[in-house]
């Protein structure tokens, strides 16, 4: 087994580092953002991106688990955190492969910050050949997709999140 490192391109979104760190490093806040037709109006905002059918989402502040089609039951933990700077998660065990997956929040100025996502994936030569590509590919989309997200519910009508 070797571990590979995805390193997603950095990205900016348009809220407060504060405001994106409290949202994602609550992993019970995702939820609502993860319903279909909120998926569907970040989705429709990226070119090319993929069909996403994510169903099952169970969550608690530290520990989530969903099927995503076509690789199925997907369990994570947060293990570490760094107020407003580091979010840094690992599989429960329910992928057939350990990881770890950072997303690194940097303030640019009071209403915008950077992110920037990083996997570490201990994979054995054939899950590589397998899932090497759509990860490379799918760390950047999820990267968009994070940046595309309207953080803040109080925003207008065509931007709010269904709860």
């Amino acid at each position: 087994m070797g571990t590979e490192k995805y390193v997603s391109e950095v990205k900016t979104v348009a809220y407060e580092q504060g405001v994106v760190y409290q949202k994602l490093s609550n992993l019970e806040n995702l939820k609502p953002l993860l319903k279909p037709e909120n998926i569907e109006k970040v989705r429709e905002q990226i070119p090319n991106a993929p069909e996403i059918n994510i169903e099952d989402f169970e969550a608690t502040p530290d520990n989530c688990s969903f099927k995503i089609s076509p690789i199925g039951k997907v369990g994570m933990k947060i293990v570490e955190r760094e107020p407003e700077k580091s979010i840094k998660l690992t599989g429960d065990g329910t992928v057939p492969f350990q990881f770890y997956f950072w997303i690194q929040l940097v303030p640019v100025d009071d209403s915008s910050c950077k992110l920037r996502l990083t996997l570490h994936a201990d994979l054995n030569p054939m899950i590589k050949m397998m899932v090497n590509k759509h990860l490379k590919d799918g760390i950047d989309k999820m990267a968009e997709a994070i940046s595309r997200i309207p953080f803040d519910l109080n925003g207008d009508s065509s931007g709010e999140i269904e709860s």
